[in-house]
């Protein structure tokens, strides 16, 4: 058994302090309030406070080596949140995207071809038309088009899987069930070749975006993609060693994760772009989800990630209230980072990157 988590410098433990750089969901925009999560449950509509530049939060930071003792003392045991900086150099990082330099973004490298027929679950939160020329319509309808004249993917299963998202979403369903929240399954071809659309669109709002393949479990993969994703020393040596489920998770920004929580300790790590993780203690976040249910008339579990989480009026509240609350705590993670979410701690997830962009993250579920 290792003791050691083993990382690129010397341990440095502090709090920090984060600067708002957007919002967190261009789904949903939000901002920094005054007011308090109750005040938000009794006036919804009531417009944002003034916002507040700078807020300290309560979650500490490491930085470099951390012997797994010192984890388990100030992290798994007294079930306390945990950022770590520079923590991992998973092979994906590199293997999966290219980087560009300067200013340029993350795309998915050639490698990647070699699986770009495998099969993973979807979300895709489509617009609501608004009939401009930057509609995500029209950006639907662009890239129908840049498909069917593609020589690479005009021969592909891809513009009819398009064409169903499309019409899934209207009035022409022939279920008669139209939502703008999609779950469905599709090759790893689709994510990749809107990736490769949106580098042709010098205008964000003209880029697909809000596609989203989330909590697709690793041990799904391809064996090379999975021992890409090594599991980190810290899931299999903190505890029992028992790793509940893992998950990859790649975007075309924005992307977004509702209040919820998890029924085991989580170790969240991100690849590409960034993300901003809003974090609630158990018994301030049971309260919160108790209060949003009682107002809507509602119960259900606040574990499963289904339409009912992505979309509507809970939708709204839970976001409005975790997002637009200035004294819950928040911390950013960029490539190397990673962060520990002890077991019933609620947290919201959202890329903070720019639309239409990658963003890639993993994660393991043990104990």
């Amino acid at each position: 058994m290792l003791s050691k988590v083993r990382l690129s410098s010397r341990v440095a433990l502090y709090k920090h302090t984060f600067r708002r750089s957007g919002n967190p969901s261009q789904v949903l925009p939000a901002s920094s309030t005054n007011r308090s999560y109750g005040q938000l449950l009794n006036n919804p509509n009531s417009a944002p406070a003034k916002q507040t530049e700078q807020h300290t939060s309560r979650v500490e930071s490491v930085t470099g080596d951390i012997d797994l003792d010192l984890f388990r003392r100030i992290a798994w045991a007294p079930e306390t949140p945990l950022l770590l900086r520079s923590f991992h150099n998973l092979p994906a990082i590199q293997k999966w995207f290219q980087h560009g330099t300067g200013a340029s973004h993350a795309s998915f490298a050639q490698y990647m071809r070699l699986y770009e027929d495998l099969i993973l679950p979807y979300e895709f939160t489509i617009p609501h038309p608004s009939g401009g020329e930057g509609s995500g319509g029209n950006a639907l309808a662009r890239f129908q088009a840049w498909l069917l004249e593609s020589n690479e993917y005009k021969k592909s299963h891809l513009p009819v899987i398009l064409e169903a998202i499309v019409k899934s979403s209207s009035d022409e369903s022939p279920f008669g069930i139209v939502s703008n929240f999609q779950q469905f399954s599709a090759p790893l071809s689709l994510i990749m070749s809107a990736s490769q659309f949106n580098e042709t669109q010098s205008e964000p709002s003209k880029r697909i975006a809000n596609l989203y393949v989330a909590q697709s479990n690793l041990n799904d993969l391809p064996k090379p993609l999975f021992q890409d994703l090594p599991v980190p020393d810290m899931v299999k040596y903190a505890g029992k060693g028992d790793i509940y489920s893992s998950s990859i998770w790649l975007g075309l920004q924005p992307t977004y994760t509702p209040l919820h929580r998890d029924p085991n300790p989580n170790l969240f790590c991100q690849l590409v772009s960034s993300k901003r993780i809003r974090l609630v203690a158990p018994e301030q976040g049971d309260d919160i989800y108790a209060r949003v249910r009682r107002v809507l008339g509602l119960s259900g579990s606040s574990r499963f990630r289904g339409a009912e989480m992505m979309e509507g009026r809970e939708r709204e509240l839970l976001h409005r209230i975790v997002w637009d609350e200035e004294t819950i705590d928040e911390v950013s993670l960029n490539p190397g980072d990673g962060l520990f979410i002890p077991k019933g701690w609620w947290h919201s997830v959202a890329s903070s990157g720019k639309e239409g962009e990658l963003n890639a993250s993993v994660n393991w579920w043990y104990r």
